[in-house]
């Protein structure tokens, strides 16, 4: 018996500080990843259900601070491996690191994941947040002992090489520019990546080759906001 893997696996994602002047969704289901780095989703806003792209990204000049958080979230799944039985995916959907970092405690974290991981026999999903930090874990076959694969969809961006327009077409072109789609881009960089304002005129030229699809919106901590790139 599969249990938790509907719609309601992963509504509690509405919550995550980078959905915040959202559209008004009912739900968010997550479909997977249609690249290494770009995460599909389902949203539904009243009996309209849209597809959602998601792209994570951090500038190359801050790898380092990626790599560090890395190393954090690793640190804590060999730790929560003994105390869990089962083999296990453990996939980061959204993540604040300039926060995380200074916050995240591996050992709590590792307790929070035997935690969850208890009293299920069979396959199961169920979405696990610590502060900003969501992950969907997935007991995929029992065991005898714990075993966790950790992924994460984080592109890092040389912001001299790649241009916001370039980023926005490399994304559609990904998702083959599916109709009615809704894209978002997470900047976990301490200073933004692009300065939107001196990149309009491309942005606008970005949408206009993908059929005018409209919906980009880009995120970053120094916004209150999601901030729509090509206003309509």
């Amino acid at each position: 018996m599969t249990i938790e893997t509907g719609p309601e696996t992963t509504r509690g994602l509405l919550q995550a500080r980078i959905f915040v002047g959202a559209p008004s969704w009912q739900s968010i289901r997550y479909q997977g990843a249609v690249q290494p780095k770009l995460l599909r989703f389902e949203v539904t806003c009243e009996t309209e259900a849209r597809p959602l792209y998601l792209a994570a990204v951090i500038s190359r000049d801050e790898k380092m601070a990626w790599q560090s958080f890395q190393d954090l979230l690793g640190r804590a799944v060999e730790l929560a491996q003994g105390g869990m039985t089962g083999i296990f995916g453990l996939e980061v959907l959204s993540v604040d690191i300039q926060s995380g970092v200074r916050h995240f405690n591996a050992p709590e974290f590792s307790q929070l994941l035997i935690n969850h991981s208890k009293g299920h026999t069979a396959e199961f999903k169920i979405l696990i947040r610590y502060g900003q930090l969501f992950c969907l874990l997935h007991k995929r076959v029992p065991a005898d002992w714990g075993k966790v694969e950790l992924k994460t969809h984080v592109e890092i961006v040389d912001p001299g090489k790649t241009r916001a327009e370039l980023f926005v077409k490399k994304i559609l072109r990904e998702s083959g520019q599916e109709p009615g789609a809704i894209y978002w881009i997470h900047d976990l960089s301490a200073n933004p990546l692009w300065d939107l304002s001196k990149e309009e005129a491309g942005l606008q030229n970005a949408e206009d080759s993908a059929r005018k699809i409209p919906e980009v919106y880009y995120v970053h901590a120094s916004l209150k906001a999601a901030q729509r790139l090509v206003p309509a």
